[in-house]
């Protein structure tokens, strides 16, 4: 889908991604620890005359290093929201790169943030019976802050002239 067309400023603009604790770094100082260790106890095996153990401690280094490879490669999915005089636009960018636009006319735009009994909640923009869930991947907490923040952008947006 081509950009709009970019003669002012958004209102409101906001980029989610899903959250990661560890850094790339230290993803790899802990593959590399556990491969330094595995090789000790290989050592150890081999010493002993259980050499075909060595195959199978590397199995699990091996393993862990391609969790942390999928999950930093799920980590480049990105959502954003653009909020303009005219246009509520949601991006969402897959791992691999993939885009999907959906577009909203912000004076009819409705911000449901549904609160379930496990302390869950979703967040969904609804428009003309239409509706989208967004910011799956953020917590309760994230998900109210940026309910509230739609919200008022979309009161702000409403309540500005239009100049034709």
């Amino acid at each position: 889908m081509p950009h709009l067309p970019r003669t002012e400023k958004p209102v409101f603009r906001v980029d989610l991604h899903p959250p990661r604790s560890l850094s790339r770094r230290a993803a790899r100082r802990i593959v590399w620890f556990m491969g330094g260790l595995t090789g000790v106890l290989g050592l150890i095996f081999w010493a002993s005359g259980a050499w075909p153990v060595i195959g199978f401690l590397g199995i699990d280094v091996v393993l862990l290093a391609l969790a942390f490879h999928f999950s930093f490669r799920s980590a480049r999915a990105e959502e954003r929201i653009e909020l303009g005089r005219d246009i509520l636009r949601v991006t969402r960018i897959s791992a691999r790169g993939s885009r999907q636009y959906f577009d909203f006319q912000p004076y009819w735009l409705q911000v449901i943030l549904e609160q379930k009994p496990d302390d869950q909640c979703s967040l969904f923009l609804r428009s003309h019976g239409k509706d989208l869930e967004i910011a799956g991947f953020l917590g309760a907490s994230e998900k109210t802050e940026l309910a509230g923040k739609l919200r008022k952008k979309l009161r702000l947006c409403k309540a500005m002239p239009r100049m034709v």
